[in-house]
């Protein structure tokens, strides 16, 4: 009679191919689509990425440094070439305070001032900043019930009455 050996519980041990994830990452993959194109979950990829001795969190960063390096080569060699756009790019990603297409404007004004000094231009008979309306409405009957103002409007006589 045989002996059946008992079967190992829980699940198979993954392995992550630690030059696959630096190559993914190198590409310019994030976490997310590097555990996608690897076929293990967040929590897992997480897990192998916390362990000390298993190299993934070093090939991540790894191949970040080398995806970034070959893109700043390749955008030199087009700055090298006198391309105006790829030029531009890298002067307002390395010095984004001074090569920075948006302008800030501050400005203040003082109202006083502007009152004082149109009060000044005006002749004492063309006050009219002084000047109060001479027919006022009580504020109830200026404003109707939905709150707009008043006005008072000639209406087009409709066609065919007298």
């Amino acid at each position: 009679m045989e002996v059946k050996t008992p079967k190992k519980r829980g699940r198979k041990p993954f392995n992550i191919d630690v030059e696959r994830v630096e190559h993914l990452a190198s590409q310019g993959l994030g976490v997310m689509d590097i555990c996608r194109a690897l076929g293990v979950g967040w929590d897992t990829f997480n897990k192998y990425r916390e362990k000390k001795n298993s190299g993934i969190s070093e090939a991540l960063d790894k191949g970040k440094s080398k995806g970034l390096a070959f893109v700043t080569s390749k955008l030199m060699e087009t700055i090298e070439d006198k391309n105006f756009n790829a030029i531009s790019f890298y002067l307002r990603n390395r010095a984004p305070d001074d090569w920075n297409d948006k302008q800030v404007v501050d400005h203040q004004l003082n109202l006083t001032d502007v009152l004082s000094q149109a009060r000044a231009r005006l002749s004492p008979q063309e006050n009219v900043i002084e000047h109060q309306a001479s027919a006022s409405l009580p504020i109830k009957e200026a404003f109707n019930q939905d709150g707009d103002i008043k006005r008072k409007r000639k209406r087009a006589p409709i066609k065919g009455s007298k």
